[in-house]
């Protein structure tokens, strides 16, 4: 009797417990790590192929879950029984479980992540996944999946996201508005030569003996202003966009190119030689796009009114790129104007402070926050008279990563 007692003590332990809780039969997964001879090496799931992460989670066997499994999992208790744990879980889920086995084989005491819960015909749950050997208990070769509901905090970190999103467009949509001028010129340029060179190859249609060659050139001009065109366009899109903040792999010079377009106008207005020093073959960094273009305007755009406000006789914006380290890239936006007094310092950052007659200060606060977000913050440096100095960093993403490329 007293045999039969001990026996069911982890399952009366399980059953009892208010979160959920998951045992698993880990004999195969345990064979098929010590097979890749990997259990001892501490090795992590980014190193295994996708077709072995998938064996190492299907080897893990569900032989008792609780209530509260159950019902975060929306499963029914017959139905979890001697199913492979990769059926409640999400691949990106699978992978981090993959990794915290191998810890776990490889000598830790316990391991927790987070992930999300496959739901029949429903949307993921994100969850605390914690790992623990059954060590002494009545199942010495299992390992118990606790499980715990943390949507209700990630729906809160979505709302926070989602409200910076929103500032960082209505940032975009101020700075815009006060390029209006500028934008309007640049638009009108290539507008202007389109039609200039439209009347001028009608004329050359008109004569006794049309010149073709003089039309065609004429044609491949027009040709030109129009992309041109398009190109503004398209850049004023960008940052007039009102999205959620997502990332992807992009160029961190292409984006530079962007803003280009778009300050062009204004700093030849302000009389400003440009300077690019963008190094080359960088390796593409995992970023929203819009986001970090509207952080280099909005640092540029400084840059350039700092300097006419200052009335620096040597008006120069220079934007440099350059790889940082093994795991970094570094953007750094400088100019020669007046420099910043040393008794602002930080308050450059804070939101509604401003040095300008005109805006609102919010246009650093919202970049701070952007750069932040990607991991990063921004860096400055500032002489008298010798200008400003304003940097951030990019992080690569993981060589290992599975799915490199996209936050919020």
């Amino acid at each position: 009797m007293t045999a039969d007692k001990e026996k069911l003590g982890d399952h009366n332990l399980v059953a009892a417990m208010p979160f959920g809780i998951i045992r698993l039969d880990v004999r195969k997964a345990q064979n098929l790590i010590i097979e890749i001879g990997r259990g001892n090496a501490r090795s992590r799931a980014s190193e295994l192929t996708q077709s072995v992460i998938c064996t190492l989670v299907n080897a893990a066997i569900i032989v008792q879950a609780n209530d509260a499994a159950c019902k975060l999992a929306d499963f029914n208790r017959e139905q979890l029984l001697s199913e492979p744990l990769a059926t409640i879980l999400t691949e990106d889920a699978c992978r981090t479980i993959s990794n915290d086995l191998l810890d776990l084989f490889g000598g830790s005491s316990g391991t927790s992540s987070e992930g999300r819960l496959l739901r029949p015909g429903k949307e993921g749950l994100s969850v605390v996944l914690n790992l623990w050997l059954a060590e002494g208990g009545d199942f010495p070769d299992s390992v118990y999946l606790g499980i715990t509901n943390i949507s209700g905090r990630v729906t809160s970190e979505q709302m926070r996201d989602d409200l910076q999103s929103k500032l960082a467009h209505a940032g975009r949509i101020a700075m815009l508005g006060e390029m209006t001028a500028s934008i309007a010129h640049e638009v009108n340029q290539p507008l202007g030569s389109i039609i200039a060179s439209a009347e001028a190859g009608l004329r050359w249609l008109d004569r006794t003996e049309p010149d073709l060659a003089e039309v065609k050139a004429l044609l491949e001009r027009i040709a030109g202003s129009g992309r041109r065109a398009a190109e503004i366009v398209a850049a004023m899109r960008s940052m007039a966009r009102n999205k959620k903040a997502e990332r992807e792999l992009v160029s961190v010079n292409m984006i530079i190119d962007e803003a280009i377009v778009i300050l062009r106008s204004d700093l030849v207005k302000r009389q400003i030689s440009l300077r690019l020093d963008l190094a080359s073959e960088l390796p593409e960094v995992s970023v929203d796009r819009t986001q970090i273009l509207q952080v280099i305007v909005n640092l540029a755009l400084n840059a350039a009114q700092a300097m006419s406000d200052g009335e620096a006789w040597n008006r120069t914006l220079l934007i440099r790129t350059r790889r940082d380290s093994e795991t970094t890239i570094i953007v750094e936006v400088s100019d020669s104007g007046p420099g910043v007094d040393p008794n602002v310092g930080e308050k450059l950052f804070e939101s509604f402070y401003t040095t300008k007659q005109t805006g609102i200060g919010m246009g650093l606060a919202i970049s701070r926050a952007i750069v932040e977000a990607h991991g990063s913050k921004i860096e400055f440096q500032s002489s008298p008279h010798l200008g400003a100095h304003f940097s951030f960093r990019l992080p690569l993403p993981s060589k290992s990563g599975l799915h490199d490329g996209i936050h919020g």
